[in-house]
Formats: C-alpha cells, sequence, structure tokens
C-alpha cells in the first residue's frame, strides 16, 4: 500500500493531462513534498487549438488546513506546440500553504472552457475535470517542539505603551499595542500576542486584532496587531507580562526568539469591596421562598396530617377486629407450633365467624397433643394438618354465614 501512495504521489506531482480531442489542461506541482507554512505551487494550464473568446473558469481550489492563494499577475496567456500545430490558452498559477503536517489531497474539481471549435470556429463549451492533486507537508526537526507553530523568513514583536504613568490612579488608563510582523508566509500564522490579564487591579478592554497581509512577487507577508486598554479600578498592582514566542527561520533552518519586555504598574486606589454572598434582592427572594415553604408545612401539619392519621387509625381498627385478621392470627399461632397461642387465637376467631367448630378441627387439635408425645416428624405433620383443618373449617363458616345473609327464596 504504500509503494502504491508513492505511485500515486510522484505521478500526480509532475504535468498531469486531462484531456479532450479539442481541449488539453495541464495541472503541474512544484514539489512533492512541501514545509508547513511554506507554499507549492501548483500551475493549470489550458489549451485549445483555435482561442478562447472567454476566460476559463478555474476552481477555486479550496481545501481543509490549506491556504489557497492567487498572485497577482496569477493568470497569463501561453501556447505550446501540439502535434505540429500550435495551440493557445491560459495558465493559472496557485499557492498552497499548508497549515498543519500531513497528507493532503486536492480531489477532483472542474474547469469550465469556451473556445472556437476549429471547423465552424463556432463558440463550444466544455468542462474538463483535474485529476486528483496529491502533496505532503512536513515540519523541520528543529521546528518540531514549537507550538503554536511559526515557520517563516522573518518574524519581528514591536509594542508601543500609551497612558498615565505608575502610580495609577483609580479610572487612569493605559494602552498597550503589541505588533508581529511575518514574512515568507501568510500573516494567519501568527497567534494571539496578548497574555490575559490577571488580578483585579484594572479591567481589560480589547479592541479587535488587525490583520493585515500582502504579497510581493508571488512572497507573502502581513502583519497583526492587538491593543488592549486597562483602567485602573482597584488597589494593587497591575501586571503586563512579558511576550515571547519561539519562531523557525526557513532561511537559516533554526529557532529564533522574539520577546517583548513587560511592565509592571502599582494602582493607587481602594481595595476592592467585599460584596456579601447574595445580594439585597437575593436575601428577599431567599426569605420569601423560606417563608412559603414554612407555612405550607404548617398547613400540611395542621390540616391534612390530622384527618390522616385519624383515617388510618380508623381502618387499623377496623382490619384488627375483622374475622381476616383474627384467622391470620391463627394461621400465626399454628406456625409458631404453640398449642396455647392456638386456642387463645381460635376463640377470638370464632366469635367473629360464628358457627359450631367442626370434627375435623377438633380431631386435628388432638392430633397435635398427642404430637408432643411422638416423634418430631409425627408432631411436624400434625401441624401442617392443622392449618389445613382449620382453612377448611374457616371456609366452612364463611360460606354458611354468606347463605344466611340471602333474602329467602319464598317469603312469609
Amino acid at each position: 500500500m504504500r509503494w502504491v501512495l508513492i505511485f500515486i504521489t510522484l505521478f500526480l506531482s509532475g504535468p498531469v493531462l486531462a484531456q479532450s480531442p479539442e481541449v488539453m489542461v495541464k495541472t503541474e506541482l512544484s514539489a512533492e513534498t512541501a514545509t508547513v507554512g511554506q507554499p507549492l505551487v501548483l500551475r493549470i494550464t489550458v489549451l485549445v487549438p483555435t482561442w478562447m473568446p472567454e476566460p476559463p473558469r478555474f476552481p477555486s481550489l479550496e481545501m481543509p488546513n490549506v491556504i489557497v492563494r492567487l498572485p497577482s499577475r496569477a493568470s497569463s496567456p501561453v501556447s505550446e506546440r501540439v502535434n505540429g500545430e500550435t495551440w493557445s490558452g491560459v495558465s493559472r498559477a496557485y499557492r498552497l500553504y499548508p497549515m498543519i503536517p500531513g497528507a493532503f489531497s486536492l480531489p477532483p474539481q472542474p474547469v469550465g472552457i469556451t473556445y472556437a471549435a476549429p471547423d465552424s470556429l463556432s463558440p463550444v463549451t466544455v468542462e474538463m475535470a483535474l485529476e486528483p492533486i496529491v502533496f505532503t507537508a512536513e515540519v523541520p526537526d528543529a521546528a518540531k517542539g514549537l507550538n503554536p507553530l511559526i515557520l517563516a523568513e522573518g518574524f519581528s514583536l514591536s509594542q508601543e505603551l500609551e497612558g498615565a504613568e505608575s502610580p495609577l490612579k483609580q479610572g487612569d488608563a493605559v494602552t498597550r499595542t503589541v505588533s508581529a510582523k511575518i514574512s515568507g508566509t501568510s500573516a494567519l500564522f501568527i497567534p494571539l500576542l496578548t497574555p490575559e490579564m490577571t488580578g483585579e487591579a484594572a479591567r481589560a478592554y480589547t479592541k479587535d486584532p488587525v490583520v493585515n497581509e500582502a504579497e510581493d512577487r508571488g512572497v507573502l507577508s502581513g502583519s497583526r496587531q492587538e491593543t488592549v486598554t486597562y483602567v485602573a479600578q482597584y488597589g494593587g498592582t497591575l501586571e503586563l507580562p512579558e511576550v515571547s514566542l519561539e519562531w523557525y527561520n526557513t532561511k537559516t533552518e533554526s529557532v529564533e526568539v522574539a520577546t517583548l519586555e513587560g511592565y509592571t504598574f502599582s494602582v493607587d486606589a481602594p481595595p476592592p469591596s467585599q460584596d456579601p454572598a447574595f445580594s439585597r434582592r437575593q436575601v428577599i427572594g431567599l426569605t420569601g421562598v423560606v417563608v412559603a415553604v414554612l407555612l405550607a408545612l404548617f398547613a400540611v401539619t395542621r390540616y391534612l396530617v390530622p384527618p390522616i392519621k385519624r383515617r388510618l387509625r380508623k381502618n387499623r381498627l377496623i382490619w384488627e377486629n375483622s374475622e381476616a385478621y383474627a384467622a391470620k392470627q391463627v394461621q400465626r399461632a399454628i406456625g409458631s407450633h404453640d398449642l396455647s397461642k392456638v386456642y387463645r387465637a381460635l376463640a377470638l376467631w370464632s366469635a367473629k365467624c360464628p358457627g359450631q367448630i367442626g370434627r375435623d378441627l377438633e380431631g386435628a387439635l388432638a392430633m397435635v397433643g398427642a404430637s408432643f408425645f411422638r416423634e418430631a416428624h409425627e408432631a411436624s405433620d400434625g401441624w401442617a394438618a392443622l392449618s389445613a383443618t382449620f382453612q377448611e373449617d374457616r371456609d366452612r363458616r364463611l360460606k354458611a354465614t354468606t347463605l344466611s345473609d340471602l333474602s329467602p327464596l319464598n317469603p312469609p
């Protein structure tokens, strides 16, 4: 795969032709590999056997992380001999500035061409697609540790300081203007220049940076200017730190440092006021919320909780006086294998579920009583039989009670 990519790169970096029988489009890249921030020249040449009544419509060639520039006089007329004939055309030179290291591939883009047909000389319009353009961008070894990455033929810093002198009074202002100039690449590579201010002694007012770019015979240069005004407000010290940037000089192939000195101003003013944790409006709001919550809790406790408690107590009394509750106590006594508890629970249950005790239940009780003198497993069987027999006796009584509550079929 690596050899395939190398072959494609080598192939596309040289002259590449996209042609029809009557139109020829050539692309040529100045090099296979560029240095970050330094230009590659991409030349696109359009040739026809007659002439072009309109200039070709060249693509913009925009792509991520690449600055594309058209220098002055980027387009020029050309002529070449093709198959023994003289063809005329137009050539355009782009300059591509990669902003980061890596591999780049420019996808195919169309070139619009209008020319005079050789046979009729009437205008004909066609579109020719460029072949993909592939190149790589690298960072010199000496510059790989730079952050931000500045690679240029020249780079310099300067600053101006205007305003009051130390010590500053409250309301006095100091304006710091930091400028950077760069040559051999775009001004877009110049990073932020002014460090952020720390402390409360002054307030910073920043203007929008001014970025200018120029081009001289295809060589880019530019500048960036940042202006910050510091207005003294509280007592203390205003620190304007130094500005220091490392950059790689492409002429000397070495790393250099551009530095601006910092300044310190004392501010003769009252110290910052200790603002309360909450403003008066916030305190009033929080107090209102607390009062509302307390009133809501009082209303719930005073008017809502007592009726709920009474209702719960009433429901509990109804449940504890019910036949179902008494039957549950009998089953619990049976489960605890306590015969005396069983007899007491049966007495309470019988009062709530009228009827004669069944013989089977009496027999089961007698069997449990006799099991105290037998083996343990026989006693366990007796308790299980008592539980089942009690449930059967309960079902019988409940059924009899339900039938007795029905109205007679033939009332007198």
